[in-house]
C-alpha cells in the first residue's frame, strides 16, 4: 500500500461507467416525462385563456354598471396598443397563445347598465316548432313551422394541440354561469 491506506479506501466513489450509465438512466426519465410536461403546460394555457376570457366578461359587467352605458367585449386585438385603458367602453379579447382558438360565438357582446348582456349580431334563432301541426296550414302566429328562441350565449376556447376545449356560459343578466370541459375534439 503506497499511500498506507488498506484496499477498501480505493473505493470511495463512483467509476466513469458508473457515472455514465447513472446520466443514461436520468436522461431515459427525463425523455419520458417531456411529452407530458408539454402536454400539462397546453392544458395551463386552455384554463388560463378561458379564465381570462371569463374575467374580461366579468369586468365589462361591472364597468357597464359603474359608468351607466353600454360596454362591448370584441374578440379582437386593440387598435390602440400605447393604451388599452384609453376607451373604458370597450373591452378586447384575443388568446395570448397561438394553439387556442375562439371557435364559437365571435360577435361582439354588450353589456348594458341594467346588467343584461346581448349580442350585436343575431340575438334569436329559428328552432324547429315542436308543436307545429302539419295536418293544419302554416299560420305563422297559430302554427308555426318555426319558432325563435334567444341565442344561448356560449363561448368555446379551443386548443388544437390538445384536441380539447372549454366553454363558458353566460347566463342572460350578463353573469359567467360556468366554465366547464367540453367533450370532443375543436370544432
Amino acid at each position: 500500500m503506497p499511500w498506507g491506506g488498506s484496499m477498501q479506501n480505493k473505493h470511495k466513489g463512483f467509476t466513469l461507467i458508473e457515472l455514465m450509465v447513472t446520466i443514461a438512466v436520468m436522461a431515459i426519465i427525463a425523455m419520458m416525462a417531456a411529452p407530458s410536461m408539454q402536454k400539462m403546460i397546453a392544458r395551463q394555457q386552455l384554463n388560463t385563456s378561458a379564465r381570462d376570457l371569463a374575467f374580461i366578461f366579468s369586468q365589462a359587467r361591472g364597468q357597464a354598471a359603474t359608468l351607466r352605458q353600454n360596454v362591448t367585449v370584441k374578440f379582437e386585438a386593440n387598435p390602440d396598443l400605447t393604451n388599452i385603458y384609453s376607451n373604458a367602453v370597450t373591452y378586447y379579447w384575443l388568446p395570448k397563445y397561438g394553439d387556442i382558438a375562439i371557435t364559437s360565438i365571435k360577435d361582439d357582446i354588450v353589456f348594458l347598465p341594467t346588467g343584461l348582456v346581448t349580442m350585436t349580431g343575431r340575438t334569436q334563432e329559428d328552432i324547429p316548432n315542436p308543436a307545429y301541426d302539419n295536418t293544419q296550414p302554416e299560420e305563422p302566429i297559430t302554427n308555426p313551422k318555426t319558432i325563435k328562441r334567444p341565442v344561448p350565449l356560449i363561448f368555446t376556447v379551443c386548443s388544437s394541440r390538445l384536441k380539447a376545449s372549454k366553454s363558458i356560459n353566460i347566463s342572460k343578466t350578463g353573469i359567467v354561469e360556468k366554465i366547464e370541459d367540453k367533450t370532443g375534439a375543436c370544432s
